[in-house]
């Protein structure tokens, strides 16, 4: 990408401008600065990332904010709400490997969907594991739990009949 600059003139609604001026960019002050990261932004978001790291990246930033905003609300409110946190923290890994795989999903083979489909099964798997101690707690909805219940009965019955049939 050229450093090289142009000047550029556009009439906005007050909205918009008070919009950029919200906006904040590390080492963004100025509204120049602040409309040239919200294109970089854009254009990174655009390109669709084949690598899982720079995905990873970007996914980690956007819902950090939003994880801060979180944060702060409960701070005001002396709440805290594990489940929101948990899913927060689970979903930058799990929307990395899915931009991943759509950057290059023109081009992948059947082995390779298959491939991408087992890692997004193992993430859920792994954000389930995280989420169902806290649908039983004594909080819970009488409905989720029950759902839960049938869910790991389902998976118990599903292991059980692999155990059993003849190989």
């Amino acid at each position: 990408m050229s450093t090289k600059t142009v000047p550029f003139s556009a009439r906005i609604s007050v909205e918009d401008a008070e919009f950029i001026s919200s906006l904040e960019y590390d080492g963004a002050h100025t509204p120049s600065d602040k409309l040239r990261a919200l294109l970089a932004e854009t254009r990174r978001r655009h390109q669709g990332f084949a690598d899982y790291g720079q995905n990873l990246a970007q996914m980690q930033e956007w819902l950090g904010q939003i994880k801060r905003q979180l944060l702060v609300r409960q701070q005001q409110l002396s709440q805290h709400s594990e489940l929101l946190v948990r899913v927060l923290d689970a979903l930058p890994d799990l929307l990395a490997t899915l931009q991943t795989m759509a950057s290059s999903c023109g081009s992948l083979n059947s082995r390779e969907l298959q491939q991408t489909e087992q890692q997004v099964m193992i993430k859920l798997c792994r954000l389930n594991e995280l989420l169902m101690p806290l649908a039983l707690t004594a909080s819970a909805d009488t409905e989720l739990v029950q759902g839960m219940f049938g869910l790991a009965t389902l998976i118990h019955e599903h292991k059980l009949a692999i155990q059993g049939a003849p190989q």
